[in-house]
């Protein structure tokens, strides 16, 4: 194992530890304004969510966290309509990021370091899915980076927002999870999502070395 895989494995570690001593010295009792922040938006109807919708796209669009629209969703309105719109919200985001680069930083990008440019496109013109798929999964991905550089290929948006949406769906599950037992009181389900998440940070391990040994026998 390198030693960035080695990091981002402690890095995903360090954050089970830390949710699971929330969850255990912090109650959910504990979270009362949290929980009555939640309600208040759920309160405001079509017109929250709608705003709701719009600050993630905005959030996720300059790179904030997708967790924390996923928990914010979640203390909202619960697991699934929380995994839906902060989901819809990531992907939009990311959908917003890779049409601005492709307006106003391509040309400019191609035109000074078209080497670089060429290497990406040839990098992503083979197992595109698979690619996107193993960065998003990583907890600790540079989301914003990738989207901008995506901007300046000729990659298909269709396929890379597939890619992106499922790869976004483990890890946006678990702070939805999060967000809704703190909502509802429930420290299991807090412990549940600590337990999801480093399922996912092993899934996308996995599929990274099988990914590498295939192209390592391949050539």
């Amino acid at each position: 194992m390198s030693r960035k895989h080695i990091r981002v494995a402690a890095c995903a570690v360090v954050l089970l530890v830390i949710i699971l001593c929330l969850a255990f010295f912090f109650p959910s009792s504990e979270h009362i304004p949290l929980a009555q922040w939640g309600a208040a938006l759920q309160a405001a109807g079509t017109r929250g969510l709608a705003l709701f919708f719009l600050l993630g796209v905005l959030a996720t669009s300059i790179g904030l966290p997708r967790q924390s629209v996923g928990f914010v969703a979640g203390l909202a309105y619960g697991i699934l309509p929380g995994l839906l719109v902060s989901l819809s919200a990531a992907i939009a985001g990311c959908y917003l990021t890779v049409i601005t680069s492709r307006r106003f930083l391509s040309g400019f990008v191609a035109s000074r370091y078209p080497g670089a440019v060429a290497k990406l496109d040839s990098l992503l013109s083979n197992d595109l899915f698979i690619k996107i798929l193993i960065l998003r999964l990583q907890p600790f991905g540079t989301n914003l980076l990738t989207n901008v550089c995506i901007g300046f290929t000729a990659v298909r948006l269709p396929q890379f927002l597939i890619a992106s949406a499922v790869g976004f769906i483990p890890q946006m599950l678990v702070f939805v999870m999060l967000g809704a037992g703190v909502r509802v009181g429930s420290d299991a389900q807090v412990v549940l999502s600590a337990v999801l998440l480093a399922i996912s940070v092993i899934l996308a391990w996995v599929l990274l070395r099988r990914h590498r040994s295939r192209d390592t026998q391949e050539t």
